[in-house]
């Protein structure tokens, strides 16, 4: 069984590279970020036709996530269940296979101010307490014993060695303490952080700014993660990151991260 998750940055603008992708690497079930696509504008047939259903939490223009499955899904779930607030934002995507694995795709907030509003602090406080939502529900998952598989675009980094120049993020919300806080205290729960399991190295990346030649000069950092309840990670086999994808024509800025388990 092969799990990808990938911010395609607007499924739309990405079907040649996504297309490829399927048909070379064979995923079992795929996790998608920032689809940008409502369910009118959504190729659901596209996806059929390369033998995946598809379910997505869409938006027009911005965010929005999807899930894509060879495997039967007996539920489908659209809105983060601890987040008290009513979420305008496409971010949370939870399947449920008929074994009763929960599949989940989320595309954290990025968390900074607008251009124009530095010092506005509302989507770093949004951030924080989705953040914090995803963690009360994950727990009440495991709690429950429920196998799990969390991944997507998580927009923290998490150590300094996870960019490529620490100090120009110091204070962008991708870094600050609070949301490093935050991701670690998911990461305390009991769950397999399946990259760093497999590539606990530094400066190991999955995205590369389009701007400035980030990618051939390898200038990333690490966004994108997997997380597997215990009695998922018993079974894990391999797993990392497809950086040569983020070298492909018309791709996206991300790569997209994987793993297998039997």
């Amino acid at each position: 069984m092969k799990i990808v998750s990938w911010n395609v940055a607007s499924v739309r603008a990405r079907m040649e590279p996504l297309s490829r992708f399927l048909s070379e690497y064979a995923p079992d079930i795929v996790l998608l970020q920032e689809i940008k696509a409502t369910d009118e504008t959504f190729p659901f047939f596209d996806f059929q036709l390369a033998g995946y259903t598809s379910v997505i939490c869409g938006q027009k223009s911005y965010n929005g996530v999807a899930i894509l499955s060879k495997l039967p899904i007996k539920r489908v779930q659209t809105h983060l269940p601890s987040l008290t607030e009513a979420d305008p934002q496409a971010r949370f995507i939870e399947a449920v296979l008929s074994d009763d694995t929960h599949i989940i795709c989320v595309y954290i907030p990025n968390g900074n101010p607008p251009a124009n509003n530095p010092l506005d602090t509302s989507r770093l406080e949004y951030k924080l307490r989705w953040m914090e939502a995803l963690k009360c529900y994950i727990q009440s998952l495991l709690k429950d014993k429920k196998p799990v598989i969390l991944g997507g675009d998580f927009n923290v980094i998490v150590k300094d060695s996870d960019v490529y120049n620490p100090d120009l993020y110091r204070n962008n919300a991708l870094m600050v303490p609070p949301v490093r806080e935050k991701f670690n205290q998911l990461s305390a729960l009991p769950l397999t952080n399946v990259i760093r399991h497999f590539h606990p190295e530094d400066h190991y990346y999955s995205f590369w700014d389009f701007m400035g030649g980030a990618y051939p000069r390898n200038l990333g950092m690490l966004l994108d993660y997997f997380f597997v309840s215990y009695n998922i990670a018993q079974g894990l086999t391999n797993g990392g990151v497809y950086k040569e994808v983020r070298g492909w024509p018309k791709t996206s800025d991300h790569a997209p991260i994987w793993f297998e388990f039997d």
